[in-house]
């Protein structure tokens, strides 16, 4: 069985299927996908797509036993004491069991079950609302197999009351703290649920044992910062920043919430907060610190060994002993073998135009709408929607901008709710923030560093929008030297952040017909760093306007798609911009920017006007023709300019369409002409 027919098997059982990679995360949007027909699932599956379940959609609850691991007990063998402690019988229970030699059990609940493993024994976790589990018949890349044991997919038996009492429904996630030694007020109940993954569209797999040891140690890490603080340590912010970080890693399953809540009191207690600040007070920070960072959930660590703490410590070492001041010598040059390189694909958020881990520049004249397309992008990006090209998003997520141009509030949030930007996945970089309090702005050149680490916070984003790229450059930005070391920083946060960088510019005056790259204002190492260069012009005269590739290292770097903005009345007379894709456009970018920018007017304008008109209706009057054989026949046989020809498309109202998603374009006369 390959991964396709364990698919196509899922879906026949009416159960809703999409695809992870090996690593067993999605490989795209999953929160919106629905039950399939499973020959529509087999016909876009991939056999090395992993088929994954999402069981809370299903009222399901996945009991997930691992192995045993170091300083980690077997879930099967707890999980089966358990069993036999509460007389819960599984003779009828779906059982799968996975690649490692784990089992899943599947069960039926009506109530709305989370991802936290409540009061189950160590080694055991929980897959329910929110949550995926990869499904029986899946093969991996090695042919290990997650094997249907027992059980079938009409008779999952419902959860058993015995076991029920150890979960925790998803809605009813809370933190309460006894009184503790130094104290007589008890820690009322507060509530630090995240909010829903589904809904959201989170991706929550399990946490590992590396997570959970991380997680642990990195409150450990809280603790002894916390309780190290004495007056005038901004105790307060200190406990509000230390609840967040620990908040993201219980949103995801990595450490629980209440043992968070209650080892950061205890250290309140011994740093003097709850003395200064009262129980009350204490217990507010805390509640408001994890409710925040439980609604931005930390991504898992990478697949990976499990590394001890003392290897750690002994690789630290090493390394400091490796970096020690050594007598300069004769130096020898290292090679690498071709064979000793893994190669990697491209990773993209949109196929052959804007590449993940690398800077991209956006530039173009002033009014073509630069900052608009860039707003286009992103709203694509928060909410995982299709391209121009028909293809979609394959990876929703954050982004960020930060333009010294445009003002959040009057410009940039106006703009991204005119195309439906989902604003719990875009944030504005308003400035920066010192250890004394004091506010500045933020400054590209400066604070790439502090930049990395909020974005660290927040669990990382897919772009990043500087608004305009210069400003990034400390120097003279005619000087190749200074735009590159620079660009650098960025380049570097780009590789290092895993995400896309997209740097809007200018075209210097009096480059037009020039190669479109070499029209970027200021020194040619800004194009020369971008691995992708995009630009939009503006036809004379009209309001179209063209985007397309000037330049590309990892693709093409020919076609593009024209585009109109238009202006859309949102609430309160607050207008906003928004771009309107139209037709897929071909030929060199240099080719398709000479087309909208020539200024010369024809000798005898409005007679090839007329001639260009004549041509599209003797050429339509019996149906729709494609636009790209109209315009070659037009230059080849009558000598009619393709921006000709479009003029005359306009003035006769002829439309377009596609021919199909994958198709080109076609062009129809209106009903009255046809």
């Amino acid at each position: 069985m390959t991964n396709k027919d364990a698919a196509i098997a899922l879906a026949s059982e009416r159960l809703t299927v999409f695809g992870c990679g090996p690593d067993k995360k999605p490989k795209g949007p999953w929160k919106d996908v629905t039950v399939r027909p499973a020959w529509q699932v087999g016909m876009g599956w991939h056999d090395d797509d992993l088929p994954a379940i999402p069981v809370g959609k299903h009222n399901m609850v996945v009991i997930d036993c691992d192995v045993a691991k170091p300083n980690r007990p077997d879930g099967r063998v707890a999980f089966a004491a358990l069993c036999t402690r509460e007389s819960i019988d599984l003779s009828s229970a779906f059982v799968v069991t996975t690649p490692s030699g784990g089992l899943h059990f599947y069960f039926k609940t009506d109530v709305p079950y989370g991802n936290s493993p409540g009061a189950l024994p160590a080694g055991i976790d929980v897959r329910g609302r929110g949550g995926y589990v990869v499904g029986p018949g899946a093969v991996m890349p090695d042919g290990r197999t997650y094997r249907h044991d027992h059980g079938s997919w009409e008779a999952i038996p419902l959860l058993p009351e015995a076991l029920a009492k150890y979960l925790r429904a998803k809605d009813d996630a809370s933190l309460s703290i006894g009184a503790s030694a130094e104290t007589t007020d008890a820690l009322a109940p507060v509530s630090a649920t995240a909010s829903d993954p589904e809904s959201a569209g989170e991706v929550l797999p399990i946490a590992t044992d590396r997570d959970k040891t991380y997680a642990e140690r990195a409150l450990e890490a809280e603790v002894a910062k916390l309780s190290a603080l004495g007056p005038g340590g901004r105790r307060n912010a200190g406990l509000n920043d230390a609840c967040f970080v620990m908040g993201t890693l219980a949103a995801n399953g990595s450490i629980e919430a209440q043992h968070v809540a209650e080892r950061l009191y205890a250290a309140s207690v011994e740093n003097g907060h709850v003395a200064k600040h009262g129980h009350e007070q204490t217990a507010a920070t805390i509640e408001s610190g994890i409710r925040a960072g439980m609604k931005k959930p930390r991504p898992l660590l990478p697949d990976g060994p499990d590394i001890p703490l003392q290897a750690l410590l002994d690789s630290a070492t090493t390394a400091k002993q490796a970096i020690a001041p050594k007598p300069i010598g004769k130096r020898a040059v290292s090679l690498l073998q071709g064979s000793q390189i893994v190669e990697e694909p491209i990773s993209w958020l949109w196929e052959g135009y804007l590449p993940k881990g690398k800077l991209t520049l956006l530039a173009g004249a002033g009014g073509t709408g630069k900052s608009t397309l860039a707003f286009n992008m992103a709203a694509t990006i928060t909410n995982g929607t299709q391209w121009p090209d028909g293809t979609l998003c394959p990876q929703t997520g954050n982004v960020l901008i930060w333009s010294s141009e445009d003002d959040p509030a009057d410009t940039i949030k106006p703009r991204l709710m005119a195309v439906n930007a989902d604003q719990t996945r875009y944030g504005i970089i308003a400035g920066t923030i010192d250890e004394n309090g004091e506010r500045d702005a933020f400054d590209p050149a400066r604070d790439m560093e502090s930049l990395r680490e909020a974005v660290t916070q927040i669990g990382g984003i897919k772009l990043l929008i500087i608004d305009p790229i210069v400003t990034a450059v400390t120097g003279d930005m005619h000087k190749a030297n200074d735009v590159r070391r620079s660009l650098q920083a960025i380049v570097d946060f780009a590789s290092e952040m895993d995400c896309a960088v997209l740097g809007i510019t200018h075209f210097a005056k009096g480059t037009a017909g020039k190669n479109s790259a070499e029209r970027v204002i200021g020194s040619q190492a800004f194009a020369a760093l971008a691995r992708m260069v995009l630009v939009a012009a503006r036809e004379e005269d009209s309001e179209r306007r063209v985007f397309t590739r000037a330049k590309s290292n990892n693709s093409v770097d020919t076609g593009g798609f024209s585009y109109t903005i238009e202006a859309l009345m949102l609430h309160s007379n607050i207008v906003a911009t928004r771009v309107v894709w139209g037709e897929a456009l071909e030929g060199s970018s240099r080719s398709i920017l000479a087309d909208v920018e020539d200024e010369k007017k024809d000798e005898d304008e409005k007679s090839q006007l007329s001639r260009a008109q004549q041509f599209l209706l003797d050429s339509m009057r019996h149906g729709p023709v494609p636009s790209k054989e109209l315009m070659e026949h037009a230059r080849e046989l009558h000598g009619i300019s393709a921006k000709t020809c479009r003029r005359a498309k306009d003035a006769l109202g002829i439309t377009a369409h596609k021919a199909s998603m994958t198709g080109g374009w076609l062009w129809q006369l209106p009903v009255a002409r046809s």
